[in-house]
């Protein structure tokens, strides 16, 4: 089991890095919508580790890695991936945001808890989407909508709200709070149990049917400890609610509250 884990981390690993492979491309293609005479803001890159449920609904965390990496021009278009998502935006705004996106979702396979682990593997989800939002001053808003492309897994579409709060010139914090909606399929490869699984685990039978998903929190810290050299943390919580949280999967052998928790270190030139 311990094996399979560190393989799991590993390939989780590559996958990141062919992302941050495809980053040079990402910029080109933004490039195309933006005029010859805007330049790079800034840009950074950094490296780290997080600590997240084995899978959706989990009572059992690992680590798992993060990169970072985010390029700004000064027209406000930008190319960015964290951890196993990956968005542009193509917009030349500082106010207005919209463009593709890309999130990895890990399957759920040799997982640590013995009876979902019995039931049928769950295969990898490239979710694929769009992105738009607004942002004035300090506050924020944003709609994703995604579709997973490699296994039909389904469709989620996120609502999400922050506010930024700068402390000094070292330090800023992050504040934010989302909900997500997941259509039919998606609640159903995630969260039902239907008579093969409760057969092979022992789990009642449950048929989720779509709805919202979850609601949740983000907290972001920023800190600039030396010339370009900085570390963020990040705490995201999340409490599953609906037919999520009254899956035999969570209800009965995992947590309705959900947690991750990353620290990365970038260097921005």
């Amino acid at each position: 089991m311990k094996t399979r884990k560190t393989l799991v981390i590993l390939l989780t690993g590559v996958f990141v890095a062919v992302l941050v492979a495809w980053i040079p491309a990402a910029v080109a293609v933004i490039g195309n919508w933006i005029p010859t005479d805007v330049e790079v803001q800034s840009s950074e890159i950094g490296i780290g580790l997080g600590l997240a449920p084995d899978y959706e609904g989990s009572e059992d965390y690992g680590f798992v890695p993060a990169l970072y990496a985010r390029t700004v021009w000064d027209s406000g278009q930008y190319v960015q991936l964290l951890a196993n998502d990956i968005r542009g935006n193509v917009l030349p705004s500082d106010t207005w945001s919209f463009g593709p996106m890309l999130e990895y979702i890990r399957s759920r396979a040799d997982v640590d808890n013995s009876r979902v682990d019995d039931m049928q593997n769950v295969d990898a989800s490239v979710m694929l989407g769009v992105f738009g939002g607004v942002k004035i001053d300090r506050w924020s808003s944003s709609i994703e909508l995604r579709a997973d492309v490699a296994d039909s897994n389904g469709f989620l579409a996120t609502l999400n709200g922050g506010y930024n709060l700068p402390i000094n010139e070292q330090l800023s914090l992050g504040f934010g709070v989302f909900t997500t909606y997941a259509d039919g399929d998606y609640m159903n490869t995630y969260f039902s149990v239907d008579r093969g699984d409760a057969r092979r685990s022992g789990l009642n039978k449950k048929d989720a049917d779509s709805g919202f998903k979850d609601v949740g929190l983000n907290l972001t810290a920023d800190y600039d400890f030396y010339q370009n050299w900085s570390v963020m943390g990040i705490l995201r919580y999340t409490r599953l609610v609906g037919d999520a949280e009254d899956s035999p999967v969570v209800d009965d052998e995992g947590n309705e509250n959900q947690f991750i928790v990353g620290v990365l270190v970038k260097y921005s030139f």
